[in-house]
């Protein structure tokens, strides 16, 4: 139920499509070129998606793809990951000029991103282009959503889900029962008290912090993507880990500042609004999904690693129904906290945004890799 794939609906195509047709005429007009071959527009990159991981994939697709179809009159510096600024302060970098565009976890700074945290409410996003497209449609199409990033400073490229929730423990959960006592590592204000209430004791520490956590005893498990256990090399620290069916939890943002996007002319705005249109229309996610692919067979290979599996059905449905409406209360005190007027209403039109889209079809590489542990 929970889990399945999922097949596309015709709005998941015409995203594609639109964006695919506006972005081949863009590439046939005149003044394409910077003439003497030198990019017109230098933009900075300031970013915590690591090398390697499928965050960092997703992201350079983007800029790859911009580059391209600018034909090189826009050019990205690009540094690595936590280079100019530390992942929590990616958005300052982009407020105060020291970068243009920006790439990290809007959890790290939820109070300027009330809008996309609804992503942190469980259970309600299992499919990680649903929640995209539906990201994307709200942030430029919503008028909230729209205003939350003009006051932060920001134009919105994308948030993409970083990927199925997993619990690594040191012993095998099945059920929420396991959880109680457990000292873990989460991001993300909602699911954090979401695991407090099954009795997790919860740090809020960066991604990059988590090894050496685990490594002192300051945390024995931690809940987060399956770049954890490879990316992070926590697999080498934690044996077992496990998919709740909480579904997809957190996100990855990208964005201009605002007045990096303003200072372009309107053909090269006409570029980037189609290279973002074809992001969040299935090519972030394709990309996300084609560097995870590979992440499962190192935690096959790992002799670390016990058990990768999924909690039964009935399992979930448990852990759901303790939770109840609450999560959705508690993150509309949180994003009304943050300052976002009428969350309830927010919260309606992410649900409705993403039905559109909830029957796209993508692979997701967390349920592939519970089914080949199983196999094994």
């Amino acid at each position: 139920m929970l889990r399945k794939k999922s097949r596309r609906k015709g709005a998941y195509y015409a995203l594609v499509a639109a964006a695919t047709s506006s972005l081949l005429l863009a590439g046939c007009s005149d003044g394409a070129s910077g003439g003497d071959g030198a990019a017109e527009y230098t933009f900075t990159l300031a970013t915590a998606a690591t090398d390697g991981t499928p965050n960092a994939a997703a992201q350079d697709w983007y800029l790859d793809r911009l580059e391209e179809a600018s034909d090189g009159r826009i050019s990205i510096e690009r540094t690595t990951a936590e280079a100019i600024c530390a992942a929590p302060e990616v958005v300052e970098c982009l407020r105060d000029g020291r970068a243009d565009i920006g790439v990290t976890v809007p959890d790290y700074t939820p109070q300027y991103f009330p809008t996309l945290s609804v992503v942190g409410i469980p259970f309600i996003n299992q499919n990680s282009q649903a929640v995209t497209a539906a990201l994307y449609e709200l942030h430029t199409t919503n008028e909230t959503a729209i205003a939350s990033m003009d006051s932060a400073g920001l134009h919105y490229v994308s948030a993409w889900p970083v990927g199925r929730l997993l619990i690594g423990t040191m012993e095998e959960t099945t059920s929420v029962a396991d959880l109680s006592g457990l000292q873990a590592r989460a991001s993300g204000p909602v699911i954090q008290e979401v695991l407090q209430d099954a009795g997790m004791n919860i740090n809020a520490i960066t991604a990059s912090e988590t090894y050496e956590s685990v490594e002192r005893g300051v945390i024995n498990s931690t809940a987060g993507a399956i770049d954890f256990p490879v990316n992070y090399r926590l697999m080498e620290l934690i044996p077992n880990w496990a998919d709740p069916g909480i579904g997809q939890y957190s996100t990855f943002g990208m964005w201009f500042s605002a007045s990096a996007y303003d200072s372009l002319p309107d053909d090269l705005k006409q570029i980037v609004d189609e290279v973002t249109a074809e992001f969040n229309g299935g090519e972030a996610i394709a990309a996300f999904n084609g560097s995870a692919a590979g992440q499962c067979q190192e935690m096959l290979d790992s002799p670390d690693v016990d058990s990768v599996t999924a909690w039964d059905e009935s399992a979930t449905q448990e852990w759901q129904d303790q939770v109840g409406d609450s999560a959705e209360a508690s993150w509309e005190e949180v994003a009304g906290s943050y300052g976002l007027e009428d969350a309830g209403s927010f919260l309606d039109a992410y649900k409705a945004a993403y039905a559109k889209y909830e029957d796209a079809e993508y692979d997701d590489a967390t349920i592939d890799c519970v089914d080949q542990f199983a196999e094994r």
